[in-house]
């Protein structure tokens, strides 16, 4: 497998108060798999990144001091964006590992997609082109 500092893309890197229940969570709910967690000193999850498939990345760390999150500022402040095939069984799989999932919806007629927030309140918004 090419690492994904072969070729230019853009990976999202998430701020978690709690970065190993996120690892867990995500993990467990989405299927990612555990590519590293480095840790500081003190036992602190930093750094840590999680693999969908055979190419999508998800970076991850603990955040600094002042750091205030979806969930703690009521708000999303943005979408992770992952195309699936096989949708509705996707959704069904998440919602059976425990998490909360929209509907399935129509997105202008080119895909079906639907949404869910994770314990710390980042959105995923999961579609399957049509």
């Amino acid at each position: 497998m090419a690492d994904y500092h072969d070729d230019p893309q853009v990976v999202p890197y998430l701020l978690y108060e709690d970065a190993d229940a996120a690892m867990d969570w995500l993990i467990r709910v989405f299927g990612f798999a555990e590519r590293v967690r480095h840790r500081d000193s003190d036992g602190t999850l930093r750094h840590g990144e999680l693999l969908l498939d055979a190419g999508g990345v998800i970076m991850l760390g603990s955040p600094g001091a002042g750091f205030r999150g979806p969930a703690s500022l009521g708000e999303v402040t943005q979408l992770q964006c992952i195309t699936v095939t096989g949708i509705a069984a996707h959704r069904e799989r998440v919602r059976a590992a425990g998490a909360e999932v929209s509907e399935i919806s129509t997105r202008a007629g080119r895909a079906l997609s639907y949404t869910v927030d994770d314990p710390e309140g980042h959105r995923w918004y999961f579609s399957e082109p049509l």
